[in-house]
């Protein structure tokens, strides 16, 4: 007679179910040798992660078949590991050949207890690599401020769990799971073209070695991106120091192209974010105190005529206009010089006939300059600091159309000719990026690559790759 109340016995494949979900919890026990000696044994550099997304799986594979090994989606994740070089990242760091090999691995004649444990080790270690690599393609390997390698914990460790449980819910894995990526027209832009390039060869795994610097910089280069994480805004100011270029980009397409003159390497314009506010025609320039103590104060030394036949003016400390033949200029030095330099409006003026302003804490700006002919050197790294735009009209122009106050225009064409100082404030304002790319991707899907004017490249190509 049949027996009642039991229902209907497992059969052979949720009984291997079972027994995987098993495995996955004893290798994952941490009682006998605690977390970091468990973690160390089966290879995991995320064990903390791995271990909470199988707690909330109820340690359910989500990779392994007991009777095929890799599923579906497991398959589409290794080739995604095996392609880690078209995103900048090493496959080496995700034991892709190790995982690969698994179909091999389960041929060799072992007992079904040794074969259970081998493939739910080789479940752990393929979740321990993907989150990691979802980790590494959204915010990058290495802390920014440090270049000390990024811990898997905290907002990162939730952002890649949860970039993985999606993968793993959606129709397909892959395109699911590369939504990790940063979304702004730069990164996008540089990891396809490069895409494109490792692709149009016969073997995108293993670079010739001419190619290798290549997929360095590139590296290098997207890792920058993806600590900026934030998407672009519609329309924005970016300065590319090492491209010598601003570019206004507006709706992802480039609208308004400008060489530009950057701070020398021993005065490097700084990267940052803020936003242009106001701009200022026929100005008047106040020169930095290391400017005049380290560069003016010789040459007044040597001859007081310096300043007016520079169109400089001296004034002391109550703003009152100085006579320089009347200053003893040997009693002073670069600690005791009580003097401010102002250079008057005009063409001869070092901030040309237009200067930009954003906020910043380096108090750098865009401005004009009378020293045209530097936009014609290929490499443009002369400045003390600030950025100096070719074509400043035309960026004037820009920013007050885009503030309807086009009517503004004929203001200041007139105050320029005139020499008389006028302020426009932009009530929209404009973002501003100054970044430093040594590699970027042009609007026709091309890699280009630039000096590393700063060899700010050196020490995050030292992190990445070592010495």
């Amino acid at each position: 007679m049949a027996a009642t109340g039991g229902g209907k016995k497992p059969g052979a494949a949720a009984r291997r179910g079972s027994t995987a979900v098993l495995y996955l919890r004893a290798l994952l026990d941490t009682a006998a040798v605690g977390s970091v000696a468990t973690y160390a044994r089966l290879g995991l550099r995320a064990g903390p992660v791995v271990q909470a997304f199988y707690v909330q799986r109820s340690f359910a594979p989500a990779w392994t078949r007991p009777d095929s090994g890799w599923n579906a989606p497991a398959r589409a994740a290794l080739h995604l590991l095996s392609q880690a070089r078209q995103f900048g990242l090493s496959p080496d760091s995700y034991a892709s050949a190790a995982l690969l090999a698994l179909p091999d691995s389960l041929r060799v004649g072992v007992s079904a207890e040794a074969h259970g444990r081998q493939l739910a080790n080789f479940e752990l270690r393929l979740t321990d690599a993907l989150l990691r690599y979802a980790a590494h393609l959204r915010s990058g390997q290495l802390e920014a401020a440090t270049l000390r390698a990024v811990p898997l914990q905290g907002a990162a460790a939730q952002q890649a769990t949860e970039a993985l449980e999606q993968a793993l819910a959606a129709a397909a894995f892959a395109p699911a799971f590369l939504r990790v990526q940063p979304t702004g027209r730069a990164y996008q832009q540089m990891q396809q073209a490069w895409s494109r390039t490792l692709q149009a060869r016969p073997d995108s795994l293993e670079l010739p070695r001419g190619n290798e610097a290549d997929f360095r910089r590139v590296a290098v280069n997207l890792e920058r991106l993806r600590w900026e994480a934030a998407a672009d805004t519609a329309e924005y100011a970016l300065v590319n120091i090492p491209a010598f270029r601003l570019q206004i980009i507006r709706g992802g397409k480039v609208v308004q192209t400008h060489r530009v003159v950057v701070g020398k390497p021993e005065t490097p314009t700084p990267t940052l974010s803020s936003r242009l506010i106001v701009f200022v025609t026929a100005p008047d320039w106040r020169v930095p105190y290391s400017i005049a103590v380290n560069e003016m104060l010789p040459q007044l030394q040597d001859d007081p005529s310096f300043l007016y036949d520079n169109h400089y003016r001296l004034y002391d400390y109550r703003n009152r206009l100085v006579n320089p033949w009347h200053v003893r200029w040997s009693k002073y030095n670069a600690t005791n010089f009580p003097y401010t330099i102002k250079q008057t409006s005009g063409r001869h003026n070092a901030l040309g006939n237009i200067v930009f302003y954003f906020p910043n804490q380096h108090t750098v700006y865009l401005h004009d300059t009378p020293a045209r002919s530097l936009f014609l050197r290929p490499r443009r790294a002369l400045s003390h600091g600030c950025v100096r735009v070719e074509k400043p009209l035309a960026l004037a122009t820009y920013l007050l159309a885009r503030e309807k106050q086009q009517a503004a225009l004929p203001a200041v064409k007139r105050s320029i000719a005139q020499r008389d100082k006028c302020r426009f404030d932009l009530a929209r304002g404009l973002p501003i990026q100054i970044r430093y790319y040594t590699c970027e991707a042009t609007d026709k899907g091309r890699l280009q690559f630039y000096a590393d004017v700063y060899c700010q490249d050196e020490p995050i190509l030292a992190a990445l790759f070592g010495r």
